[in-house]
This record gives structure tokens, sequence and C-alpha cells, in this order.
């Protein structure tokens, strides 16, 4: 008996181009997107001119619209927007570079109309247009564009940055413009810096390092190259990390009343231009490799953002690249950090500190830094560098006394990850046994990859992990996981086989029996347990 066709390119090529286009008229009837997809291939055929046509009576379309798209109806018009990049940066693209730059900006000019009546909660928006962004400075760069008109127009772009989807731009055209360019853009830029009559310290809320990071208004959605927007944390299973708070009901960083003498040419808020200017005149030193540059674009126009540790370890990183790690040192000491190694911002700040330290020869002290930190934040990346630094025959013992430190750590969970990852089975194992009360049932990823790490070698520190995911179900009545904690306990019971010495913690039959006798009221997650299977045999 004949099997099922299967459906590839090949088979269907059997279909001949006649029969193949029947279908598809047939199967895109009513579908307008798979139509104009359909419309968008055939312009291919006949050429970049026929292609870049209907790419701009499209956009020309979705420009026009004005209906609000909740996040299920934005989808697929991202998917078309997305389609529509890749044609210009590729079909368009590979044939006529300065044709698709033509394109690329008209896509980018989109953004406020659009980004502007749809749900982007999770910035996919507005990541289309940086990828659109990074795609026209490749594509500036094979179009041999002049880099003096390509300078202003990209100071006109970064001078009407309402989304943010220019917030990239002079970092992807960086190579485009060339240093004459940037030169000519940063003159530019600089006749249009808005003058702000108020210092920066009041541009923002006295909030703290996690919500407001550099002293500087940002936009709610932009990327963040040159720490001007507040970012996450710094977070590799740290002790003290905390999730990112953001800084207003509104997205925005603090709250202001403009002047009425701070118009800029009708701009719509001449703070956020002043950031947005200041954003490009950081990536404009980059560009031309000025470390001096980017100091000084926050030491004359943003002093107070220099006392933040996340964005002075930016800058220190840049001096230590160009030769200045003693001006670096000296840089980064001038900052507090108020809770010491839990402030926010020490990772990059210590991290800054140790490139200079290092660069000027301070190696002994570089790495007595590194172990204080690593210990006090359970850093795996800076312990693991200690290490790799010291002499083959002393790294040994001093990995030895490493890890006792991180078992002495003040915070069990921290402790309990880090010897998961290291990894240390033994000691994670010691440390669940010495505080068996401490383990967060509530951590079933940890405790869950904790407990299949330990089971082999370490059975009873393995069980103790599953007994606390049961217990956290059955405490908080998470009637959906009822069987994944009846799994766990099924899984207490084989452990339970392998454990000769229990010492003070309860066997497995009597714990069961306590389990029952405690939340024996949980009746769906009763009927889902093998009552037969349930106990060893005594």
């Amino acid at each position: 008996m004949a099997g099922r066709p299967s459906l590839n390119v090949r088979s269907l090529e059997a279909l001949g181009a006649t029969r193949l286009a029947e279908l598809l008229l047939q199967h895109t009837e009513g579908n307008a997107a798979a139509r104009r997809a359909l419309r968008l291939a055939l312009a291919e055929t006949r050429g970049p001119q026929e292609m870049a046509q209907e790419v701009r009576k499209r956009l020309t379309t979705l420009d026009r619209s004005g209906r609000w798209l909740d996040r299920r109806a934005f989808a697929p018009v991202l998917a078309e927007l997305e389609s529509q990049r890749q044609a210009i940066s590729t079909a368009i693209g590979s044939q006529a570079p300065a044709l698709a730059v033509e394109l690329l900006w008209r896509l980018l000019e989109l953004a406020p109309s659009l980004l502007d009546r749809v749900d982007d909660g999770d910035d996919a928006g507005l990541a289309l247009f940086h990828r659109a962004s990074a795609d026209l400075g490749r594509l500036a760069c094979q179009a041999r564009l002049p880099a003096a008109a390509l300078a202003d127009q990209v100071a006109e772009a970064v001078l009407d940055n309402r989304e943010g989807q220019y917030d990239l731009l002079v970092s992807h055209l960086a190579e485009a413009l060339t240093p004459e360019g940037l030169r000519q853009l940063r003159q530019r830029l600089e006749q249009e810096r808005p003058v702000i009559n108020r210092p920066d310290e009041l541009l923002v809320e006295d909030e703290p390092d996690e919500a407001e990071e550099e002293g500087v208004l940002v936009h709610a959605h932009a990327f963040d190259p040159y720490g001007l927007h507040p970012g996450a944390l710094d977070w590799e299973g740290d002790a003290d990390a905390e999730p990112f708070r953001p800084g207003g009901d509104d997205g925005w960083i603090g709250s202001f009343e403009p002047d009425e003498d701070n118009d800029v040419d009708g701009a719509a808020d001449p703070w956020q231009r002043r950031q947005d200017v200041r954003l490009a005149m950081l990536a404009i030193a980059d560009g031309l490799g000025e470390a001096e540059a980017h100091l000084a674009e926050y030491r004359d126009h943003a002093p107070a953002a220099l006392e933040r540790p996340r964005l002075v370890a930016r800058i220190a990183r840049r001096l230590t690249a160009a030769g200045r790690a003693a001006e670096a040192l000296a840089l980064l000491e001038g900052v507090e950090l108020t809770q010491g190694w839990r402030s926010d911002g020490a990772r990059p700040w210590l991290d800054a500190q140790l490139e200079a330290m290092e660069a000027i020869g301070h190696v002994d002290a570089a790495q007595a830094l590194r172990r204080e930190f690593g210990i006090e934040r359970l850093s795996l990346s800076h312990l693991r560098a200690f290490l790799q630094r010291l002499p083959a025959f002393e790294d040994g013992e001093a990995e030895e006394e490493l890890l006792e430190a991180v078992l002495e750590h003040r915070s069990f969970d921290a402790s309990l990850e880090f010897l998961h990852r290291w990894p240390d089975q033994r000691r994670a194992a010691r440390l669940i046994l010495a505080h068996p009360d401490r383990l967060n049932g509530a951590d079933e990823p940890l405790l869950t990859a904790v407990a299949a790490g330990l089971e082999e070698r370490h059975p009873l520190a393995a069980s103790l992990c599953l007994r606390a995911m049961i217990e956290e179900v059955l405490e908080t009545a998470h009637s959906s996981r009822y069987a994944r904690a009846v799994r766990h306990l099924e899984n207490c019971r084989r452990l339970a086989a392998g454990i000769a010495e229990w010492g003070r913690i309860p066997p497995h039959n009597a714990y069961v029996r306590e389990l029952l006798r405690a939340y024996g009221h949980r009746m769906g997650f009763l009927r889902k347990l093998d009552f037969d299977g349930l106990l060893l045999p005594e």
C-alpha cells in the first residue's frame, strides 16, 4: 500500500508551475497579508525598483492608519513589517544598496505613528526599528553615501527621536559617516543642544539607583548602550540583587513642568532633546575613539551623573583602553559605593577598577578586591578569575578556602545556587543537611535542579529538596501542581531505599505519615496518591 506523499520542495515541483499558481491563488483568497507577500515576490522578479514600489505603497498605508492595535492585532502587523525589513535589507539591498537605504529611512519614519497606537509592552516594535537601524548602517557603507549629506540626515533624525527608534543610529552609522562626518555631526548637534536653566540634579526625583541610573531622563523603551537607562541589574547569582523597578507610572524617570522659554523649534520636549543629543554625542566619541570626549560629555553637561558607579565604570574602561589607567582609577575612586559591594553598579565598577589596577601593575591588590567581592556577592566569574590567576600549586588550597567561606554566607539560597553551579555537590549537601528548614520550596527550578544533581551520591539531601517542594505545594494549596508533588513524593520513596543513615531527619515512612496527618484535608492531592506504593516495607 502506497505511503502518504510527503510535502517538500521536490514533491511540490512535480505539480508544475500552473497548478502551484492556482493553489496559491485559491488558498490566499481573502488573506490580505498572503496576497501582499505574493505581490512582493512577483515584484522581486522584475527588479529592485518594482520591489521598492511595492514596499513604499505598503509603508505609506501603514503610516496613514490611525487604528489602535492591541497586542494580538499588532502581531501580524509586526510580522509584516519584519518581512518588509528583510526584503529591503536582502533582496533590494543586494542589488541596489542606495535604494535600500532610502527605504530603510522610510521604514524608520513609521515609528512615531505606529508605536503611539500599539500595545508594545515587550518592546518588540522598537526592537524591529533598531534592527532596521542596524541594516541601515551596513547598507550605507555599501552605498558609499556622501558623509556630509549623511551627517545632516542623521542629525535631523536624532533631533526627532520621539520613540527611541534612533537611539542606536549613530553607532550603527559610525563607519559610513567616517571621522569627517562624525565631526560634522558633532558640530551640528552641539548647535542644537537645548539650554536648560535648571541643573541636571533636578532632572530626576530622588529614587534608588535601580530606578534612576544616571541622573538623566530617558525614553521609556530606550536601549542602553551608554548607561542612560536604568536597565536591569548586573545579576549573576548575587545574594543581594533585586528586580528592576521602573521609575514612574508613565514610564518616565522623574517629572517636570517644561518652561515656555525652553521650547526648541516647537519640539515637544527640550529635556528629551538634550538627552537624545547626549546619547548621540557619546556614540560619536566612541566612533572616533575619543575617551576624553566621552568623559567630557558628562563632566560638562551632566556632572551629577559622574556619581553613578555604573556609568563611571563605562567611562573608566574607555580611559584604561586609551592608556590612561591612572586617570581611570582616580575617576573610580571618586565614586562612593553607598552600600559597599551591595550597591547597585558595584559589579561594573569593580570590573573597571580591576582592569585599571592590572594595567598599571597593581596585580596583588586587584586579586584581593576580586576575592573580596566574589565572596560577598557570590560571584562565580570573579572567584573563578581569582583562582585562574593563582600559581598552579596554590589554586587547590585556595579553592577549598573559598568554598568553605561560601558555606558561611548569610544568604542560604544564594549559597545553595552557587554551590550547585560551581559545582560542589558535596558542600551543597552539607549546606542542606545543616539547614533543612531554610530550603525555599517555592524556588522549584533551583530545588529541582539541585535534587537531580544530588540524588546519586547524596540522596538524603536530595530528598529534603523534594520534601520542601511538596510542602510548599500543599501549604499553598496549588491544586494545579498536586500531580508534581505526587511525583516528588514517589521520588522520595525511591531515594529512601538507598539511605542507610537518617540522623535527625525523619525517615521516609514517618515523614509520609506526618504529611498525611497535616494535609489530609487536601483531597485533590490525596486522590492522586498510590497508597499501595507510598511506604517502604517495614
